[in-house]
């Protein structure tokens, strides 16, 4: 299956019409990943408000509606107030190599109704992410480190993890089982 036809996977063209966040993960290559990640942006609606923060100048092509927001030697409260100073509901950023960021922009997604979509350069599989990277992101930078704390924060993004296997293919799509205790992960059907 082609990066072309992917995209028009109903449950991912479902997930970006619903506004929810979406997460790339997997064994494929890198560019396989940015390949997925640059279809959802094409794919956004022009109503979109897009911010688009790639630090280290991974994408290819920027819509030319985005707002780049340039993020290096800032801090995570001058890149929100970019954000919400220039009221953007959608953030790419194809990489969650900067915890800070990821937790920032986690906060836009669950208690800020934005739409969020990163890439996991890691070949971490959907529900290793959903359960471990990113409770592990909140949890150092969580003063109280309370597992509750992150369990709903991450409900509360309520992302859509599509991870892709060692030959390109989409493998999975995967959220979070919202009626479950814990964190527990689901297939969307």
């Amino acid at each position: 299956m082609s990066m072309s036809e992917e995209i028009k996977d109903s449950r991912i063209t479902d997930a970006l019409a619903n506004r929810r966040s979406v997460i790339i993960v997997g064994r494929a290559t890198i560019a396989a990943k940015l390949a997925l990640f640059e279809s959802l942006l094409a794919d956004l609606p022009e109503s979109a408000r897009l911010g688009v923060i790639d630090e280290s100048g991974a994408l290819a092509e920027i819509p030319e509606n985005a707002t780049v927001i340039d993020a290096k030697l800032k801090g995570v409260d001058a890149i929100h107030r970019i954000i919400r100073d220039d009221k953007l509901d959608t953030i790419a950023c194809p990489s969650m190599r900067r915890g800070d960021i990821v937790r920032m922009l986690m906060d836009v997604s669950g208690q800020e109704n934005g739409q969020v979509l990163m890439i996991n350069g890691n070949i971490d599989d959907a529900t290793q992410t959903l359960t471990s990277d990113l409770p592990m992101i909140l949890l150092k930078s969580s003063p109280s480190g309370h597992t509750e704390f992150s369990d709903a924060a991450i409900k509360a993004m309520n992302p859509v993890v599509i991870e892709l296997s060692a030959d390109d293919s989409i493998r999975t799509v995967t959220e979070v089982d919202l009626h479950a205790e814990g964190l527990n992960t689901i297939d969307v059907r």
